[in-house]
């Protein structure tokens, strides 16, 4: 019989971590790179060549997130390296697939990056919730269950197994062409073709990267509340925007009653307002508008603060 105690759900949890990896989190600069994908058709080869690429270079793939001008990837392989290889294959055939629609892709050197170890269970759940996260901070129409160019579907939202998807192998050679923008590929029969482009549940190991999770309680939770994990993942990455306001006026909040012993963040003598929007920007990477929004704080004095870049 199944235990649902907290104990024996983290022990699972633990077990399942020690019986894979090594782990990786690649996440290509985005500050650096010029738009990749700008309309529906380009990010739907943009997730197949992920899927491609994953497969040609004995990548695993737990989690992914396809943006316009970068992506990350949740990664299993026994050394670095393979997912160098990966980033190769992926950089090459972006920049040759840009040049077939006369566009010279210029990509950064550091476009194939180095990945990031993952070292713990924590760091791992982390790592696939911030993927998860990263348009819906910048997009409020979307959510990371709607978003379509990543796994976030796949975890603990609608059921993966009611997903209308086609064999690949079933379609026909021009079609095959039309999702690969290649000449014939010999793909693994499993692969299937949803929306346009090889679907996610395809090629990504869902079903383990939710395992790494004790439940959805704890996914959603994290989603939702991990902001402090987030602020960390962002400044080790070099991302830019990474809570929404409402999350940012949490963390405010938050800090705003410990270290102040402030109600509210806009309670807050001038002074001490500046020491916060001083943290919010440093540690939690909030931008003037955010902090003019949430501070209530002149825009000059925030410009003053932290000059934008000309």
């Amino acid at each position: 019989m199944k235990s649902n105690s907290f104990i024996d759900k983290e022990a699972q949890c633990r077990f399942i971590f020690d019986q894979n990896g090594p782990y990786w989190h690649i996440a290509t600069p985005g500050n650096l790179t010029e738009v990749l994908f700008t309309s529906p058709d380009e990010y739907r080869f943009g997730v197949s060549l992920a899927a491609i690429c994953a497969m040609e270079s004995g990548m695993k793939v737990y989690a992914f997130e396809i943006m316009s001008n970068h992506l990350h990837e949740i990664a299993g392989a026994p050394s670095p390296d393979i997912c160098i290889h990966n980033l190769q294959l992926y950089s090459r055939r972006l920049k040759r697939w840009a040049a077939k629609r006369g566009r010279h892709l210029v990509l950064p050197e550091n476009f194939v990056c180095d990945p990031l170890p993952i070292e713990n269970l924590q760091s791992l759940r982390n790592s696939i919730v911030y993927s998860h996260r990263n348009n819906y901070v910048i997009d409020s129409s979307q959510t990371p269950f709607s978003y379509p160019w990543g796994s976030g579907i796949l975890y603990f939202g609608p059921d993966v197994n009611a997903l209308r998807s086609t064999k690949f192998s079933d379609l026909s050679y021009n079609e095959q062409r039309h999702i690969t923008c290649s000449r014939r590929l010999s793909l693994s029969s499993s692969i299937t073709v949803r929306n346009g482009c090889i679907s996610p549940e395809s090629f990504c190991d869902w079903k383990t990267g939710r395992a790494f999770f004790r439940d959805a309680h704890q996914y959603l939770n994290m989603l939702t509340k991990n902001y402090e994990a987030n602020a960390e993942f962002s400044a080790l990455l070099g991302d830019t925007v990474i809570l929404t306001d409402e999350e940012m006026y949490s963390a405010a909040y938050s800090l705003a009653r410990q270290q102040y012993n402030a109600p509210s963040p806009a309670q807050l003598p001038d002074q001490l307002k500046q020491d916060l929007a001083r943290k919010l920007h440093f540690d939690f990477r909030a931008g003037n508008n955010q902090l003019r929004r949430i501070l209530k704080m002149n825009p000059s004095v925030l410009e003053a603060m932290f000059p934008t870049p000309r």
